[in-house]
């Protein structure tokens, strides 16, 4: 049994904290950070951490040790630049465009929902009111 992990004090816990949080937990339950991960696994990983946290590496140093021996999957949340940019922008794009495209469909049905407005009396001619009156009359 792997015993508990010993999380080191002072400058060591900031660069321990930093990596455990930012790098995902590698033995294919659920993706979660090494830090929440409750499998043995992620306890030989914090272990691990906390020996190169101890040693006097940096957070970023952990981070891009382990990036560079698994790729950048890795990672909790992609680096905000190249073709990852979609990972971060790509939602909200999507998100307006779909709204745009739905406030132009109410629009549309507003439109043509809409009550055709009679024309005024005053545009009715003489002609017309005397034929109604005729009509009016012989349903009488």
């Amino acid at each position: 049994m792997i015993p508990a992990v010993v999380v080191p004090e002072g400058p060591a816990r900031g660069a321990y904290e930093k990596a455990a949080s930012s790098l995902l937990c590698d033995c294919g339950c659920s993706p979660q950070a090494i830090k929440d991960c409750a499998c043995m696994r992620a306890e030989e990983l914090r272990t691990s951490i906390a020996a190169d946290a101890t040693s006097g590496k940096t957070g970023d140093q952990i981070i891009a040790a382990y990036v560079a021996r698994n790729g950048q999957k890795i990672l909790v949340a992609p680096p905000a630049s190249g073709f990852n940019l979609v990972a971060w922008v790509g939602p909200a794009v999507g998100l307006r465009a779909a709204a745009i495209v739905i406030g132009g469909m109410i629009g549309r049905w507003r439109r043509a929902s809409r009550p055709s407005i009679p024309a005024p009396l005053a545009a009715v001619s003489e002609a017309d009111l005397a034929r109604l009156a005729r009509d009016v009359e012989d349903l009488r």
